[in-house]
């Protein structure tokens, strides 16, 4: 049966990373070019390992890996490197900027909610349909990373929803792809749909979601929408 949330949403939050864009793959080529300009070796164990991780994880992660640079340092060259793909290509999520204008329509805000940078989170956010975003929250913002609830509760409170009202919390749909964030929306007691289809892993804990797809054009997705436009 397909899962429904009890009414409209009282907002939408929007990872970035695997989510709203498929930028995974320019992280990715960054994390592994640095480990290789310092003579580390790069495995697809690394590569899983670093799914959703917070840049200071990553950082941490690169260390091991034999980059001898502080975490500042890599954080710095990471959000450059990428940042410079995203300018030139900004890979939409199929359906993702349709679905934001439809929610803007409908008079739902949403939130960005992503472990990046301001610099990519505004950038993104510029890029977006005119409009679409409420409120950015950003890895630069002091809070506690996914898989902690708190990135969540914080977007709820940009949109003027108490995250201590169990109910409206209930009402917020979470677009997530990878673990932790799955975990953080969970946590956060959203109604959360796992965006599939560019993952690096897959996800097989059906507890952590309540509707999974593939992209925003996803029939179950559609359907799920529709219902609550009624």
């Amino acid at each position: 049966m397909m899962p429904m949330m009890p009414m409209k949403p009282a907002a939408v939050f929007w990872d970035l990373d695997g989510t709203l864009i498929d930028s995974d793959p320019y992280w990715l080529e960054s994390e592994r070019a640095l480990v290789e300009e310092y003579g580390g070796s790069w495995t697809q164990e690394t590569a899983r390992a670093l799914e959703g991780a917070s840049l200071p994880s990553v950082a941490a992660m690169l260390r091991s890996c034999g980059v001898a640079l502080d975490d500042d340092a890599i954080r710095r060259r990471l959000t450059d490197d990428v940042l410079r793909r995203e300018r030139c290509r900004l890979p939409w999520v199929e359906g993702a900027r349709e679905t934001l204008v439809q929610l803007d329509a409908e008079g739902v805000a949403s939130v960005l909610v992503t472990g990046s940078p301001r610099p990519i989170a505004d950038m993104v956010s510029a890029r977006a349909p005119v409009g679409a975003f409420g409120a950015v929250i950003c890895g630069d913002d002091g809070l506690p990373s996914k898989p902690s609830p708190e990135p969540y509760l914080a977007a709820a409170r940009a949109v003027g929803i108490d995250p201590r009202d169990g109910r409206s919390m209930g009402r917020c749909l979470v677009f997530e792809d990878s673990l932790p964030g799955l975990r953080s929306a969970r946590a956060a007691g959203c109604f959360v749909v796992a965006v599939t289809g560019h993952a690096r892993v897959p996800v097989e804990d059906r507890s952590l979601f309540d509707l999974s797809i593939r992209d925003y054009g996803d029939p179950a997705l559609r359907s799920l929408l529709q219902g609550l436009w009624r």
